[in-house]
């Protein structure tokens, strides 16, 4: 009957698939009958059952190895056959085909083989035998539907800025950092040779200045963006592309840069773009402590600087049909082993939200609507191709907790997302991320926070091997004295 619920036969060994099914079902708005309260028992079919899938819209038989030896699942098909006959083709009956069963075993429930459709139980195979489903049961898409498609990733024509021996300079009174720079264009193409260029010296254009205005813009302003506010924001906004444009005058203007950046600039269509800085801030063996000390902080700032607003004479390197997008690196000291990822893509999100620090005083709030709702209702478009898990509570003894829990299960996360505030401690001299305390966990309101270090969370999460940590949280838990003591470069 039309608006009437599907009904779907299986064995209770099937339980899994069969909720993925039906989510699937009715996420596309059709309302679907499952035997979720066991009403089987005796010889006799329940009588709701019965009337279940009289009234049915159609009838969707699950059949598996371990259907075989269901006689419910026989009565109920039996039933849905009766029905059919009754009530013609308008009753459709589509049997699903799960991996053991072959079309040559459809003779074991049906007198006349009748259209099936085989599906896999790998990630992702549901979701691709579902416009079958769908035209087995004389139903279709939505024509607005999102369907999901292979994404062929493109080949990434990449410009390094390559910055050594960071250092400082003063001219007028004013310290800024510099350094020798390499200009390398790594091409996609493995048939064309990279191009690297002399080496140059470079020396930042923007300083303390120029970057807390930033800050203040992109943390602060959207507080109160009115009144005065709103005129500095205005001032901001205004002075970004000259900022960008001294930035791409300083880094890529000498003219040893430009073979490699005309190379990069010429690229194949087609052809992704990306702009790195990579910083080495440890200066040669030997150095002294005041020197090791100057080139830490020095390429802190290097990092820092808000290369996003590179700015050319055309406009933003970041803009456009070509954009460029820009990746800061450290180099890597030692091997670490790579885990590969396996469908579904697993995803554990911390969104802590403390609400006082250890004197009792108040913690900004974030919206989660900011980050986690957002990344949340994305995954829900993916289907069982990725899964997202909300740390609860959001502890660092939970994080532990958890990560170990789907260890032993063998079902690892892939990505840790950190959604909340960040800090840098300057007494401990590390970059941290607040958590909510362990002790308030049963707390609706007023939980404390949890102050906890790059290099504690860096050796949990390095024990697990995640492949990707997402850390989202005002001042990224950055330092300006040491790159290496920030909460990123402690995870690499």
């Amino acid at each position: 009957m039309p608006g009437a619920p599907i009904f779907i036969s299986h064995a209770t060994a099937d339980d899994a698939f069969v909720r993925g099914l039906r989510l699937a079902l009715e996420g596309l708005g059709h309302p679907v009958w499952v035997d979720s309260r066991n009403l089987r028992g005796g010889d006799e079919l329940d009588a709701e059952i019965e009337a279940a899938i009289r009234t049915a819209s159609g009838f969707v038989a699950v059949l598996s190895p371990q259907t075989v030896n269901s006689p419910w699942v026989k009565r109920e098909l039996d039933l849905a056959l009766a029905t059919q006959a009754e009530r013609g083709p308008v009753y459709r009956l589509l049997p699903l085909l799960l991996p053991g069963i072959k079309p040559a075993s459809l003779g074991m429930w049906f007198s006349r083989e009748p259209v099936a459709v085989p599906v896999e139980l790998a990630p992702g195979k549901l979701a691709e035998a579902l416009p079958a489903i769908l035209a087995g049961l004389g139903l279709r898409l939505p024509e607005d539907k999102e369907t999901l498609a292979a994404v062929t990733p493109q080949p990434v024509d990449e410009l390094i800025l390559e910055l050594r021996d960071p250092t400082f300079a003063r001219r007028k009174g004013v310290r800024r950092p510099k350094a020798e720079a390499t200009l390398v264009f790594r091409p996609a193409d493995p048939g064309q040779r990279a191009i690297e260029s002399k080496r140059y010296t470079v020396q930042a254009p923007l300083g303390p200045i120029e970057m807390e205005e930033m800050r203040w813009y992109l943390e602060d302003y959207y507080v109160w963006p009115v009144g005065v506010f709103q005129e500095r924001a205005e001032r901001t906004e205004a002075a970004l592309p000259g900022w960008g444009h001294d930035l791409y005058r300083a880094a890529l203007g000498a003219d040893a840069a430009q073979e490699a950046l005309n190379a990069w600039r010429q690229a194949r269509d087609g052809h992704a773009r990306r702009f790195s800085v990579w910083v080495d801030s440890d200066p040669p063996e030997g150095a002294s402590k005041k020197r090791r000390a100057e080139a830490a902080e020095a390429a802190s700032e290097w990092l820092a600087l808000p290369w996003e607003l590179l700015h050319d004479d055309g406009g933003y390197l970041m803009h456009g049909a070509r954009a460029a997008h820009v990746r800061r690196r450290l180099p890597n000291r030692r091997q670490q082993p790579v885990r590969l990822a396996q469908l579904p893509i697993r995803i554990l999100l911390a969104s802590p939200r403390p609400e006082a620090d250890e004197n009792g005083n108040p913690v900004p709030y974030i919206d989660h609507r900011a980050s986690a709702l957002p990344l949340v209702a994305a995954v829900e478009k993916l289907g069982d191709l990725a899964r997202v898990t909300v740390l609860t509570p959001p502890t660092l003894p939970a994080l532990a907790t958890e990560l170990a829990r789907a260890a032993r299960a063998g079902e690892p996360y892939d990505v840790v997302h950190f959604d909340g505030h960040g800090v840098y401690d300057r007494q401990v001299g590390l970059g941290a991320l607040l958590f909510e305390h362990p002790g308030d966990a049963g707390k609706l309101d007023g939980r404390h926070m949890d102050l906890v270090h790059a290099e504690t969370l860096a050796a949990i999460l390095r024990d697990h091997g995640i492949p990707l940590v997402f850390l989202e949280a005002c001042q990224t838990a950055q330092t300006a004295t040491d790159p290496l003591a920030s909460v990123a470069a402690r995870l690499l």
